[in-house]
This record gives C-alpha cells, structure tokens and sequence, in this order.
C-alpha cells in the first residue's frame, strides 16, 4: 500500500510540474484525448484505466500501451460484446508493452479481457 501511495504521489507532482509534452484535454465522463500526428505515441494503464480513453492519431503512427499495473491486462480490440480481431495483446505485468499500427482511418474501439470496464479508443485520420 504504501508502495501504491508513493508512486501515486510522484505521478501527482510530475503532473504539477507539467513534464508532459503531450497536450491532454478532458472530455465527458472523466474520458481525455490525446491528438498526436507524430509516428508515435502511447497509451499507459494504470489503476484500471487506460490513459488517455482516446487518442487521436494519424494513419501510419505505431501506439504502444505501457502497462503501470501489476497484472496481466489485455488489449483487445473491439468491445467486450463484439471481440473483432483487429488485435489482441497480452500485458503480463507492470512495464510490459504491446504495439500496433494503425494504417486506415477509422474509429478502433478496445478493451480488456479480465476488466471488461477498461475500454479504450483509437481515432485515426
């Protein structure tokens, strides 16, 4: 717990530093948005969310989620009432990484196998 406390602390004060170069802007029930035209950018889990819920890119840029937590978690694309294919990775644990790369322009929506509240989306232009 006080493991938990402390990291959530260092994350807090990064965040009022503004060491971020990437802009993050709220949406509707809590959700961010990340717009990102470079080749690359990233999603974290952490806490049982994935940050940020949405994340605009262009077509050809490589996400990559991060997982903070300490369990297996999955990205799966699709929702968890229609799993379609698209891609499916597995993050076993804290500092594991999954990436894809999205070429077509569309709306990708995702989310976790064993947390099926943990949904995500991918807006690509």
């Amino acid at each position: 717990m006080k493991r938990i406390m402390a990291t959530l602390g260092f994350l807090a004060v990064l965040g009022l530093v503004g060491l971020s170069d990437k802009p993050v802007v709220g949406i509707a029930s809590g959700d961010n948005v990340e717009s990102n035209p470079t080749p690359g950018a990233s999603v974290t889990i952490q806490t049982f969310q994935f940050r940020p819920a949405l994340l605009e890119v262009k077509a050809g840029t490589r996400v990559t989620w991060t997982n903070q937590d300490d369990i297996l978690h999955t990205i799966t694309s699709g929702t968890p009432e229609s799993p379609d294919s698209r891609f499916n990775g597995r993050l076993q644990g804290k500092g594991s990484t999954f990436s894809f790369t999205f070429t077509q322009a569309g709306t990708y929506s995702y989310f976790c196998t064993r947390h099926n509240s943990m949904r995500g989306q991918i807006r690509v232009n």
